[in-house]
């Protein structure tokens, strides 16, 4: 008797370890880690971070990038940016940014102050095939050394 109860728990415990860690998907987070400006242009290196217990690809974005509460640009498109569990990853988009707000960025950088931004829209991650909602303000600063560069 204390044999076939002692095999059940072990097939018990087996079953159990069969089925793997809890696989949980969450909406990730998307902020701009740098612009860098080059003759009118700019390059935003855009920064998506996974708090999913599975490996997430990003598939689409279709995001808004605003300073001082003006549209600066839109960033749309597709990729197959591969974000590990509970990991970061970084994509660059080239754009051109609204004539006001590439002043605006341009005076950040000669005057050292700060350039707010809220980068707000969406973006679509698997496994799931879900648009998740992105809604991020922060400010970036001129990159000490880097011309032309706001971090």
């Amino acid at each position: 008797m204390f044999r076939v109860a002692l095999l059940a728990l072990i097939a018990h415990l087996l079953a159990a370890c069969a089925s793997g860690p809890v696989k949980r998907v969450f909406p990730p987070e998307a902020r701009v880690q740098e612009i860098r400006l080059q003759d009118g242009r700019a390059t935003v290196q855009l920064r998506v971070q996974s708090f999913s217990t599975v490996p997430s690809e990003v598939e689409a974005y279709a995001l808004t990038l605003e300073f001082a509460g003006a549209e600066a640009t839109r960033l749309e498109g597709e990729t197959r940016l591969t974000v590990l569990p509970q990991a970061a990853e970084t994509f660059t988009i080239d754009t051109t940014l609204d004539t006001a707000a590439l002043e605006r960025a341009k005076a950040a950088l000669s005057n050292g102050t700060a350039l707010r931004y809220r980068l707000h829209g969406t973006i679509t991650v698997e496994p799931n095939g879900r648009a998740y909602p992105i809604d991020y303000s922060s400010a970036l600063s001129r990159a000490p050394g880097l011309d032309g560069v706001l971090r």
